[in-house]
């Protein structure tokens, strides 16, 4: 019988328990995130180092089917499927269990609306997140409102989600800034634009990523997260369009004066040039 050197036995180590012991839940520093196109679904797993992303996995697959129509998906199980699909891989890949995931939503209802709130400080303060925070959740409640009044007055009785939005500018003592935290100042104020899609786009999102078993960790619009990636903030004075064509929809957004001052997204893209040529 086998023993150790102390006299005591061996006791035999399964492949399942080393298995387990190497595999790691995914951790604060550890970003998963998931691209759900019209034609294809793309995931990727980044670790974050010194405020950057290093892209360690990356994984994609075509629908088999259209699942997906315009960036919305149509066929819940069949985007579940896939995308718990491409889970599987990545996890296999990085030996860690991928439990939550970024993602980016499209639709064929985007709509913004633009708002600004300002705040009069008791004196002059020293700006932190806290006083950041409640600047933008005003500008976002306007937003809100404003947005709620229109839909009354085109009896538009859809819901809708607000999905993400965007800081044209700040300003602090009627100074524009393109940063306020950590100045000082009593008179602040913010311009941004709210997004929104209707909750059917959303929901389907949410739906289909609890069936993959996976949690939605964070939730933004696919113009917002494409314009970040193409183009820095130091090249937004030259008043650019970034113009993403994909399968379903193509996402646009726009930068004036060094800020992004709208977006949209058509649902004319490269599906309906394959369908007119094959017409």
């Amino acid at each position: 019988m086998a023993r150790t050197q102390a006299g005591r036995k061996k006791t035999p180590v399964k492949k399942a328990d080393v298995l387990a012991r190497r595999v790691k839940i995914q951790g604060n520093d550890m970003i998963f995130a998931l691209d759900i196109g019209t034609r294809s679904i793309i995931g990727m797993v980044g670790m974050v180092e010194e405020n950057k992303v290093r892209i360690i996995a990356v994984e994609r697959e075509d629908h088999a089917e259209r699942a997906m129509i315009d960036g919305q998906i149509e066929n819940i199980e069949k985007v579940s499927l896939l995308a718990g699909k491409i889970k599987k891989r990545l996890e296999a890949k990085i030996h860690a269990k991928l439990n939550r995931v970024c993602v980016a939503a499209a639709g064929r209802a985007l709509r913004t609306r633009r708002a600004d709130f300002e705040l009069i400080l008791p004196g002059t303060q020293l700006i932190d997140d806290e006083i950041i925070s409640r600047l933008e959740a005003g500008a976002i409640g306007k937003a809100e409102e404003a947005f709620d009044a229109e839909n009354e007055a085109l009896n538009d009785t859809r819901r809708f989600y607000l999905v993400g939005y965007t800081v044209c500018q700040y300003y602090l003592d009627q100074y524009t800034m393109s940063n306020l935290k950590d100045h000082r100042g009593q008179h602040v104020k913010v311009d941004l634009i709210a997004t929104f899609l209707p909750s059917e786009v959303v929901e389907s999102l949410y739906a289909a990523m609890q069936k993959a078993g996976l949690e939605v960790a964070s939730l933004t619009l696919e113009p917002i997260a494409a314009i970040n990636a193409a183009i820095p903030a130091n090249l937004r004075l030259l008043n650019l369009v970034m113009v993403d064509i994909g399968a379903g929809t193509s996402d646009i957004a726009a930068c004036t004066d060094g800020s992004v001052t709208g977006y949209t997204m058509a649902t004319v893209a490269g599906d309906e040039i394959t369908e007119t040529l094959m017409k």
